[in-house]
């Protein structure tokens, strides 16, 4: 049997408790190897690029440089890190964060079951927000008129992007939108292609900068 490569995790919170309890829960999962924690946005940014981990879990308000900052940074740097965010604030950063480049969005009141596939989502390229954040960001997305969306896509690809983000996979965006896998798949290329992105995350940061989501 073939051995499974395991997630290394990098935990960004300057709460000791917090980074405590994140680990104990993520380690409970054999899947998962957190390699290093961070106190700080700048000790984030120095520990990524030493560690190399695969996905970050990025708390946002801290001392001096903050969790958005921090991850424009580190994306600057190491643009392949899966940089998934979990703070108290609900959508007052949201916007923001995926401007920054961060994969997924959750909330600090997300269970141990929420986070730790929330880590395996973003290592895997799907982007996790926060149930109580996914219907705002719907609403915000009804609200844009149809010429402005479809300047850019389809209507068939801004419900495809829609369903992005809020974190379904090809297969489930396929059986909401009665569309087989091969066409989804498609689609999400070309969508790629329209907006100037290699990955899902990449292509919901887009969107929200371009005013899609």
């Amino acid at each position: 049997m073939s051995e499974s490569r395991t997630i290394k995790v990098l935990l960004v919170d300057d709460h000791h408790v917090v980074r405590e309890g994140l680990r104990r829960i993520l380690e409970m999962d054999d899947a998962i190897d957190v390699i290093g924690e961070a106190r700080s946005g700048e000790e984030a940014v120095a520990k990524a690029v030493a560690l190399s981990p695969d996905v970050i879990v990025m708390d946002l308000k801290m001392p001096g440089m903050d969790g958005i900052a921090a991850t424009r940074e580190i994306k600057g740097k190491l643009p392949d890190v899966n940089v998934l965010v979990l703070t108290l604030y609900a959508e007052d950063f949201v916007k923001q964060a995926m401007e920054a480049g961060v994969a997924g969005y959750l909330l600090k009141d997300s269970d141990s079951e929420q986070i730790t596939r929330g880590v395996h989502q973003v290592y895997e390229g799907l982007s996790p927000i926060a149930p109580s954040l996914t219907r705002g960001l719907v609403t915000e997305f009804a609200k844009l008129s149809r010429s402005s969306r479809s300047s850019v896509l389809t209507p068939r690809q801004v419900d495809i992007l829609k369903l992005i983000a809020e974190g379904e996979s090809g297969k489930s965006i396929g059986e909401h939108l009665f569309l087989s896998t091969s066409t989804v798949k498609r689609e999400v290329r070309h969508i790629f292609d329209k907006l100037g992105v290699n990955d899902r995350a990449h292509a919901v940061s887009e969107a929200m900068k371009r005013g899609l989501l």
